[in-house]
C-alpha cells in the first residue's frame, strides 16, 4: 500500500498530458524511413473496477510503469503511485493486456518504458459500453531517458615512455555502455599524444559505467569520455624546458604544450648511424597555434624538414584570461637520437638484414585504434595546391607505427606532414600464431588546401 502523502498528491502531473511521439526521417530513394518514436497504444482492455471501492463509492488512480518489448507487449508492469491499493491488481491487470507499436530506434523496433494513470471514477460504472480508444488526456506517454554515464573515474597511469618529457595528454574515446554497464567496442575519436592511447583504452576497460535507463529497463547508450594524463608536479615551464623548449624575449604567460609530437627520425639517416642537432625558432599565437616557424642555419637537410613538419602540428594552452594574448616567440633545440624501438628496427632493415615482412598471414586483419590528422604545410599556403604522399611504415609489435620513409610525393612538403602524422598511428598489436610481430605497409596520404 502507498503512504498517505503518496495518496494526496494525485496525478496532476499527468492528467494534461496527451499522446506525445517524435520521431525522424530520412528520405532514399522516394521512400520514409522511421529512424525513432515512441511506442504507440494500438489496443487497450478498460479496467474492472474493484467490487470493494464500488461498494463504498470510492474512486481513484494508480500510476503504473511498464515497458514495451520489441513484439509489442507489455511486461515488467509496476505500481509507482497510487491512491488506494484496492486499485492497484485491477489496474496492473488491464495494463499487461494492452498492446502497443513497439517504439523505433536505429528504424529497429526497441524495448521501452512508459507510464500511465489508470484512473478509477463512479462514471465509468454508468457507461453503456466501453469505449474503444481510451480518454487521450490518459495516454500512457515515455519516461525520461536517463543517459549512461561513469560510475566513477579513474588515475590512468602515466606511461613511462614520457616520463622525461613530462607531458599532459588527452584521449577522447567514444563507445557503447551496454544494459550491464560495461564499454565496448570503443573508438578513439583524439589522441594527443601516440603513447597515451593503450593505456586510455586499458584504462576504460577497468571503468564501471551506470547505464542508460528508462525506469527499470536497462538500455544501450553511446557516450564519449576523456581520459586525461598529468606529469605529476609538472608546471608549464617545466614541460617547456623538458622538451628542450625556451622562451625568446619576455611573455606575460608561459604557454602549455597539450600536442608535442617528437620529430620523424629519417630512415636514411637511421640505417646510416647518423645523427643530427637542429633548432628552430616559432610563434605561439593566441590560440595556442604554431607560425612563423624558422629553421636556424638552415641548409634544407631532412632533419630540418622533419622538425618543420613536427612543429606544424604543434598546439599550446595559452593561460586563461584576456583573449588579446600577445604571441609568444619559442625556441626548441632537438637532437635526433635513436630511441630503443627504431634502433631495433634498424637493425632489421639494414641492407642484408631479415627485413620486415607484410602484414600476409597475420592472424588477423590490420586494426587502427587511432590515426592522426596530417596538418597541410605552411610553405604551401600561398599556392594552396592539392597534394599526395605515399608512405611506408612498420607497424611495430606494440601496434606503434615507426621508421617511415616517403615512397613517392607530390611535394617534399607533403611527404613531411604525411610521415609527421603516420607516427601518430596507433594499432592492434599486429600477431602471426599468437605472437607479436613488426609489419611493413604502405599508404597514401592526401592532402586538400584548407579552407580560407
Amino acid at each position: 500500500m502507498m503512504n498517505s502523502s503518496a495518496r494526496r498528491r494525485g496525478p496532476s502531473r499527468l492528467l494534461s498530458c496527451c499522446l506525445l511521439f517524435a520521431f525522424a526521417v530520412r528520405l532514399a530513394a522516394e521512400e520514409v524511413v522511421v529512424d525513432f518514436g515512441d511506442a504507440i497504444i494500438e489496443s487497450w482492455v478498460q479496467p474492472v473496477y474493484p467490487e470493494a471501492a464500488r461498494k463504498a463509492n470510492q474512486e481513484g488512480y494508480v500510476i503504473v510503469e511498464f515497458v514495451v518489448e520489441a513484439d509489442g507487449s507489455v511486461t515488467r508492469e509496476q505500481v509507482t503511485e497510487s491512491s488506494n491499493a484496492v486499485f492497484e491488481p485491477a489496474a496492473l491487470a488491464a495494463v499487461r493486456r494492452w498492446h502497443f507499436r513497439p517504439a523505433i530506434k536505429d528504424a529497429k523496433p526497441a524495448a521501452s518504458a512508459m507510464q500511465v494513470p489508470v484512473v478509477f471514477n463512479l462514471q465509468q460504472l454508468r457507461q453503456k459500453q466501453v469505449p474503444i480508444m481510451m480518454d487521450a488526456q490518459y495516454q500512457p506517454v515515455p519516461l525520461k531517458f536517463e543517459q549512461a554515464r561513469a560510475e566513477q573515474g579513474m588515475d590512468p597511469e602515466y606511461p613511462t615512455e614520457l616520463d622525461a618529457l613530462r607531458l599532459p595528454g588527452l584521449v577522447r574515446i567514444r563507445f557503447t555502455v551496454e544494459p550491464a554497464g560495461v564499454a565496448q567496442a570503443p573508438q578513439v575519436l583524439f589522441a594527443s599524444h601516440p603513447a597515451f592511447v593503450e593505456v586510455a583504452l586499458r584504462t576504460l576497460e577497468q571503468m564501471k559505467f551506470v547505464p542508460a535507463h528508462q525506469g527499470s529497463l536497462a538500455l544501450s547508450d553511446t557516450m564519449e569520455y576523456p581520459v586525461s594524463f598529468q606529469s605529476f608536479g609538472a608546471k608549464p615551464a617545466d614541460v617547456l624546458a623538458a622538451n628542450h623548449l625556451t622562451i625568446v624575449g619576455d611573455a606575460s604567460d608561459v604557454p602549455l604544450p597539450v600536442m608535442l609530437n617528437q620529430p620523424v627520425y629519417p630512415r636514411d639517416p637511421l640505417l646510416a648511424g647518423t645523427s643530427a642537432t637542429v633548432a628552430a625558432e616559432f610563434t605561439v599565437n593566441a590560440e595556442g597555434m604554431v607560425e612563423d616557424i624558422a629553421i636556424a642555419d638552415a641548409t634544407g637537410s631532412d632533419f630540418e624538414g622533419a622538425l618543420r613538419a613536427a612543429i606544424e602540428s604543434w598546439v599550446f594552452q595559452r593561460a586563461r584570461g584576456d583573449e588579446g594574448k600577445a604571441p609568444v616567440r619559442l625556441k626548441v633545440t632537438h637532437e635526433f637520437a635513436p630511441g630503443f624501438a627504431e634502433a631495433r628496427l634498424a637493425v632489421l632493415l639494414q641492407p642484408g638484414g631479415e627485413g620486415i615482412k607484410g602484414p600476409s598471414g597475420l592472424d588477423q586483419k590490420l586494426k587502427p585504434l587511432w590515426r592522426g590528422f596530417p596538418v597541410y604545410p605552411q610553405q604551401l599556403l600561398a599556392e594552396k595546391p592539392a597534394g599526395r604522399a605515399v608512405v611506408e611504415f612498420v607497424i611495430d609489435r606494440d601496434g606503434r607505427a615507426r621508421v617511415p620513409r616517403v615512397v613517392e610525393t607530390t611535394a617534399p612538403e607533403f611527404g613531411w606532414a604525411a610521415l609527421a602524422a603516420i607516427t601518430q598511428w596507433v594499432f592492434e598489436r599486429p600477431r602471426r600464431g599468437g605472437e607479436p610481430v613488426d609489419v611493413t605497409v604502405r599508404v597514401p596520404v592526401e592532402f586538400q588546401p584548407p579552407r580560407a
